[in-house]
């Protein structure tokens, strides 16, 4: 409900400087995808259709080149709703340039997780599924949004770009996840070259666990290598610090059991790597390997994610894509836990 509170509040605060209705843009995206279960044995040959996402985006440029920017995700994936298929605002965000000189941007509102920005942008498959999203996202280390200020700025000759964030640390659907205010620095260089590198440094702190258990960190590094025409590649690394009750509380590393280290703070690792080669002009094969030790302390909860198939572009609107995943627990992950493999046919239509 705040959310929708915070789109009229932009409304009401920005009528006179909105352009013509005509100047409006308006895009879109629905994911949709239909899976054949391999394992575990109790859900061998079970089928299910989903709607892995549904976006509603529209700009709306101001005067001075400022913008407003609002985006509706409806999903059948969300950790606070009971409903099976729901729409709530995603983002909602002023980009004011008009106060700077040259390539800066002061961004307020309910404002994108720019980590998952960037991952998007080189792999660009998330709608498959979550097997596909980035790992922070996937895993809920990340929420996709929050809300707070940024600042963008770009190196010179635009080698890159560098944005710091303040946000509440709720993230974008919880009310009240119990944390204080959160930091990061994002910075990406070599952007329009065939290398290009990012790290980000996040840190907040879980205000409802005891202080020697409080802080929250993530350290990430992405290294993206696009061959025109030909491949792509992208590996990610993440390290991170939580209180075990929170990854417990928030539902983190899906559904891990850190129960034995309640009351401590542990540290997770994990790592993503994706390759798309092309076999056609419309068509690429696809890798990806995803793990993560949500509790460093014990080799025993690692998870491991691996997923192949191909990618076919129809139209400048529509792609496809056909994956098989395999997903690997270790030992002592939590009880009942058991690997699990499946067969996805996915399709994106933009408009």
């Amino acid at each position: 409900m705040k959310k929708i509170i915070l789109v009229l509040l932009f409304a009401c605060f920005f009528p006179d400087s909105l352009y013509a209705q005509s100047d409006v843009s308006w895009t879109g995206e629905l994911d949709f995808s239909g899976a054949l279960w391999n394992l575990p044995t109790g859900q061998r040959g079970e089928s299910a259709f989903a709607v892995p996402s549904l976006f509603l985006n529209m700009e709306v440029p101001l005067r001075e080149g400022n913008q407003l920017q609002f985006t509706l995700e409806g999903s059948e994936i969300k950790p606070s709703s009971e409903e099976k298929f729901d729409i709530k605002v995603r983002e909602a965000y002023l980009n004011l340039v008009s106060v700077f000189r040259g390539m800066h941007v002061l961004r307020a509102g309910l404002i994108p997780q720019v980590w998952q920005e960037a991952q998007y942008e080189e792999s660009s498959y998330r709608f498959v599924g979550q097997d596909m999203w980035s790992i922070t996202e996937k895993w809920r280390y990340l929420d996709p949004a929050d809300l707070g200020v940024s600042f963008l700025s770009e190196f010179a000759e635009g080698q890159g770009e560098w944005i710091v964030s303040f946000v509440n640390g709720n993230g974008a659907y919880r009310e009240k996840a119990g944390q204080h205010k959160e930091t990061s620095l994002f910075v990406r260089w070599g952007h329009a070259n065939p290398w290009n590198f990012s790290v980000q440094y996040v840190r907040g702190n879980y205000e409802k666990y005891e202080e020697a258990a409080s802080l929250k960190e993530r350290i990430q590094a992405l290294v993206v290598y696009r061959s025109p025409g030909l491949w792509r590649m992208s590996l990610e690394y993440l390290e991170a610090v939580d209180a075990a009750d929170a990854i417990s509380d928030l539902e983190m590393a899906e559904g891990v059991d850190a129960s034995t280290w309640s009351g401590e703070s542990v540290r997770g690792r994990g790592a993503s790597l994706f390759l798309a080669v092309g076999t056609g002009p419309q068509a690429e094969w696809i890798v990806r390997y995803d793990y993560l030790n949500p509790v460093v302390e014990d080799g025993g909860v690692a998870v491991q994610t691996m997923v192949t198939g191909c990618g076919y572009r129809v139209s400048e609107d529509i792609r496809t894509a056909i994956l098989f995943d395999y997903t690997l627990y270790g030992d002592d992950y939590g009880p009942g836990i058991r690997d699990r493999s499946k067969l996805t046919l996915a399709a994106q239509i933009a408009f």
